[in-house]
């Protein structure tokens, strides 16, 4: 079968979205053939009530029809294992992985960390844009993940890239020191081993829990003392979260038995955020995903649903929520204070982000440095914020 067309659509899909922006990075995609690191898939089917159905693809690789292959080259994560009615390990979106890439900024030569092997498929563009499948190193948590994924790259020409088994937290001791690592899951926190095993000049990028989702932290060693790092927020993601070490309990994670009440009032927006656009929700519009992260910063019980984000009282099953339709307020019979004490609380946080000047994500300046020792009170707190992780103590500061 001729797979010229589903490429160039592809590629075409993923330039006009901006996921690829060098010569290097498309040369990747055009070269490692996505539907070869498949065996099948899951897709979720519609389902009652908050119970998940999953319904697994047949496919054949060697084999593939013009639907599957039209399914594969498109910009969508595919899901290739669920436990119970959770997915544990999938085939990212595309066009996140060529950010990825983009955002790496990697050359031949460059020796390569990977956190979360999957099915390879990212693997093997790692190998593609280094020049050498032997500079390659990555790790995944599941054996028969990391089998399957031997077996594709194998089959695909990838024979010297070493593929590991074991806890990502720890990384590889083999290979160090590594001039890029990349985790391609959702993680708790950085590993002071990846810091170890970090060339000097280095870089990680790290999908890194803030509140319900995963900025892109790109992280480097910290100038003045290898042990403690400093990051930036480079783009925005969502992935599973991690297993092993790093698991982690979502400290941001309000749990809410039976879901909210029923719609109690719906308010119009203040006059600081736009109508959120409900076909982009919530990452698309630039505003909610900026006062996102910072609701983040200053509260810890979060809440995000299909609807839109806010906060949340569980003890009384309450929340208030930013939607397209405005502000939310969901409550039992009875509940309506917890409600108004929700509703002051979020405008409280929208009028102090709006007094600092309605910083984005990528404002912020992220130093790490590990919990041995807590960090000296700020200088200013208004613009300072402490974020306690499994290993590290994140400080968010607004310079």
């Amino acid at each position: 079968m001729n797979l010229d067309p589903y490429i160039d659509r592809y590629l075409e899909e993923l330039r006009q979205k901006g996921a690829i922006s060098s010569r290097a990075v498309e040369e990747a995609f055009r070269r490692v053939k996505r539907h070869r690191f498949l065996n099948g898939w899951y897709r979720l089917l519609p389902s009652k009530g908050d119970i998940r159905i999953w319904e697994w693809v047949e496919y054949d690789p060697e084999a593939p029809t013009s639907e599957s292959l039209v399914a594969i080259y498109s910009d969508q994560p595919l899901v290739v294992q669920v436990e119970g009615v959770a997915p544990t390990s999938s085939t990212s979106q595309p066009s996140l992985v060529a950010r990825m890439l983009e955002l790496l900024e990697l050359r031949p030569g460059m020796r390569v960390l990977e956190i979360g092997t999957g099915t390879g498929y990212n693997t093997a563009l790692l190998c593609e844009l280094v020049g050498d499948s032997n500079l390659v190193w990555t790790i995944e948590v599941q054996p028969h993940v990391a089998e399957d994924a031997q077996a594709a790259l194998a089959r695909e020409g990838y024979r010297r890239v070493h593929v590991v088994v074991g806890d990502g937290f720890y990384g590889v001791h083999e290979g160090v020191p590594f001039d890029r690592i990349e985790a391609t899951v959702g993680c708790s926190d950085i590993s002071s081993h990846w810091l170890n095993q970090l060339a000097p000049g280095g870089s990680m990028l790290i999908p890194l829990q803030h509140g319900h989702w995963h900025p892109l932290v790109l992280v480097t060693h910290h100038p003045e003392d290898p042990r403690q790092a400093k990051g930036r927020v480079v783009d925005w993601s969502g992935f599973m979260p991690i297993q092993g070490v790093l698991a982690w309990a979502n400290p941001w994670q309000a749990l809410l038995s039976g879901g909210p009440g029923k719609l109690f009032w719906r308010r119009p927006l203040p006059e600081g955020l736009p109508p959120m656009e409900e076909r982009d929700h919530p990452l698309g519009n630039r505003a909610h995903l900026a006062f996102q992260f910072f609701l983040a910063l200053v509260a810890r019980e979060l809440w995000v649903d299909s609807c839109g984000y806010g906060l949340v009282e569980p003890g009384a099953k309450a929340v208030v929520e930013i939607t397209p339709h405005g502000i939310e307020g969901r409550c039992p019979p009875g509940g309506s204070r917890a409600c108004e004490r929700l509703y002051e609380r979020l405008l409280e946080a929208l009028e102090r982000w709006e007094r600092l000047g309605r910083p984005a994500p990528e404002d912020y300046e992220l130093h790490f440095a590990p919990k041995s020792r807590l960090p000296e009170p700020p200088e200013n707190p208004e613009r300072t914020w402490l974020i306690e992780r499994i290993q590290y103590w994140e400080v968010v500061r607004l310079p």
